[in-house]
């Protein structure tokens, strides 16, 4: 289960997601990001209490990413645990996006 939280800062928003970014809620999730990606400049995803990322998860905010630049703007990824920053490490992802 995921549950995804969106702070509105006018321009920037910053997405809080709860629970898990996987297989079963990746697509719905896909949908939610680039429906954000339109609507603000700047995003920032508040990973505190993210517990799995799986491939499909990472391909969703992948997309996002790149919807993102496309526009000009950027993603950035916040509180991220040592456990999510590993997937992006293996990954690959801490070449991709902004970590604060």
């Amino acid at each position: 289960m995921l549950r995804m939280k969106l702070i509105n800062r006018g321009t920037e928003g910053e997405l809080q997601m709860v629970g898990r970014l996987d297989a079963i809620t990746a697509e719905k999730a896909e949908k939610a990001l680039l429906d954000m990606a339109e609507r603000f400049d700047s995003m920032i995803l508040d990973a505190g209490e993210l517990e799995f990322v799986s491939s499909a998860g990472l391909r969703a905010l992948k997309r996002m990413h790149i919807a993102m630049r496309r526009k000009g703007g950027a993603l950035a990824v916040k509180n991220a645990s040592k456990q999510i920053m590993e997937v992006f490490e293996i990954t690959g992802f801490t070449r991709v996006f902004k970590f604060i």
